[in-house]
């Protein structure tokens, strides 16, 4: 005997099975993070914390920040997935760049004031270096106070995942692990300042 076939569109037809709601949830999740980080790079663009050609493309902005661990200068091991949960400022620097000398000077002055900022506890900075060496690293970190973690990048392999050439860059790092934009050029205080301050209400 032969079965009946359905015929489409008829109630024995069979129906489409409507996608596993966990699998919607993942592809709404993943498009709502695509949109915050794209606005976000764009209201920064506009706003110009630093000047109208501070914000630059790169190819790491919208994804989770490269991997970047080892002994810092002094001598601690770091690793950047312990800084999860932080807004990060990853900053590439050379002592022969003379920009990074008055940006190195306007960390420190962000960092004093950051206390009294909402989002105060949740800032970090991490230096790397670009094309430098060691011993002029030591001398440059020494003599203008650096206090927070330096990565000695010998070999060049940090800058190149993070696609960095020329000193001074400055990356921020939001607190879900992804680059949210990047900073050409030497940065300023109230620059910085205005960014975090945009990243806190974009991102919490």
């Amino acid at each position: 005997m032969k079965t009946k076939e359905a015929i489409p569109g008829s109630p024995d037809s069979p129906r489409p099975r409507s996608p596993k709601p966990k699998r919607r949830i993942a592809r709404w999740t993943l498009a709502l993070t695509g949109i915050a980080v794209v606005s976000f790079a764009v209201i920064v663009a506009s706003a110009s914390p630093q000047n109208p050609n501070a914000v630059a493309p790169s190819r790491i902005v919208g994804h989770f920040a490269p991997a970047l661990s080892g002994e810092t200068l002094s001598g601690a091991n770091f690793n950047f997935a312990q800084l999860r949960g932080h807004y990060v400022l990853v900053n590439f620097f050379a002592s022969w760049c003379v920009p990074c000398r008055a940006e190195t000077a306007a960390f420190i002055t962000f960092l004093s004031h950051a206390p009294g900022q909402v989002w105060g506890s949740q800032v970090k900075i991490v230096g790397v270096t670009v094309n430098d060496r060691e011993t002029s690293t030591r001398a440059f970190v020494r003599q203008l106070g650096v206090t927070w973690p330096v990565i000695f990048d010998g070999s060049g392999a940090d800058g190149l995942a993070w696609g960095v050439d020329n000193p001074p860059q400055t990356f921020l790092v939001a607190p879900n692990g992804k680059v949210v934009t990047r900073i050409v050029g030497a940065v300023t205080a109230p620059g910085l300042n205005s960014l975090i301050n945009l990243a806190y209400s974009t991102y919490g």
